[in-house]
């Protein structure tokens, strides 16, 4: 449950108290931007898709104690959702089905397609990620270092080379194999598998991603050279994407119900730890996150 607003001087105030007025005397952003943020789904008894896909300790914690945010952390999500906005508006133009709930507007896909077989449709999503998500999900890595084809030369000589030396630059490589696009996966193969219940046949996936960093040397040093990207979403076995999310919605369910859980989240849904430390709202109610913030 959102209750407190970081503010930037480091303190929090309550929602309600900053959306009253600024205990800072100058807002760090727009009152219709940080009535934006202040907005929460109500927990309706149905759990989406993607808050399935978090861990249950998460998702437990979320729906049933009191935490803050940082505003300035949800402006990406923001933009998201504008960017959203905007295509759903050209497909609509366009005639093809989009935004669409699939259950009590828990789930809604973005894009329906048809497929060059005229029989059958092509699902997108759209997502809004970093470049160091997008190298994982792409399966980039360094593969050494080459002399840059620019031909320029290093100007005095250091560790990195001798004065007069070409000037190296990273190799990057795509392996496949090494790619991780786990949650989005599991995702759009929910939705495929919810669609294909209604009569719709889904032959391809695909996430549409812009890269939030795209164009900076931070994106470049990971080997991401656009700004967007189209990629391939591999087909899942129905059962094992139907097993997997009611597994997780019975633990959901089980914890609110019980009113406590103990299993923490695993290290994919923790991101080995890095989640607890700097991206978790919750970790404060939780053994796993006090002890990496301990560390």
């Amino acid at each position: 449950m959102l209750e407190w607003f970081k503010c930037p001087d480091g303190d929090i105030t309550p929602v309600k108290d900053c959306l009253k007025q600024c205990r800072m005397g100058n807002r760090c952003l727009t009152l219709p931007t940080l009535h934006r943020i202040a907005k929460e789904r109500e927990w309706n008894g149905v759990a989406s898709t993607t808050q399935l896909l978090n861990g249950t300790m998460n998702a437990f914690l979320k729906l049933t104690q009191p935490y803050a945010i940082d505003p300035d952390s949800m402006i990406f999500a923001i933009h998201g959702e504008n960017v959203h906005k905007v295509l759903e508006d050209e497909a609509n133009k366009l005639g093809l089905p989009a935004e669409i709930a699939l259950n009590l507007d828990r789930d809604i896909f973005d894009l329906l397609e048809p497929s060059g077989d005229g029989q059958s449709w092509t699902l997108t999503d759209y997502k809004t990620w970093g470049s160091y998500r997008v190298m994982k999900v792409l399966g980039i890595v360094e593969a050494g270092k080459k002399p840059n084809p620019n031909g320029e030369v290093y100007q005095k000589s250091g560790k990195w080379g001798t004065a007069g030396s070409p000037k190296m630059v990273t190799v990057f490589k795509q392996f496949p194999q090494q790619a991780d696009n786990f949650d989005a996966e599991l995702q759009l193969n929910r939705y495929r598998v919810m669609l294909e219940e209604r009569g719709i046949k889904v032959s391809k996936m695909l996430i549409q991603v812009l890269v939030r960093d795209g164009s900076l040397a931070i994106a470049r040093s990971r080997g991401i050279e656009r700004n967007s990207y189209l990629i391939p979403v591999k087909l899942l076995d129905d059962a094992y994407v139907r097993d997997y999310f009611k597994t997780k919605d019975d633990n959901l369910h089980q914890a609110l119900d019980s009113g406590s859980w103990s299993q923490p989240c695993d290290n994919r849904e923790c991101w080995d730890g890095a989640r607890c430390r700097g991206y978790c709202e919750v970790w404060q109610y939780c053994t796993k996150g006090l002890l990496e913030h301990k560390e």
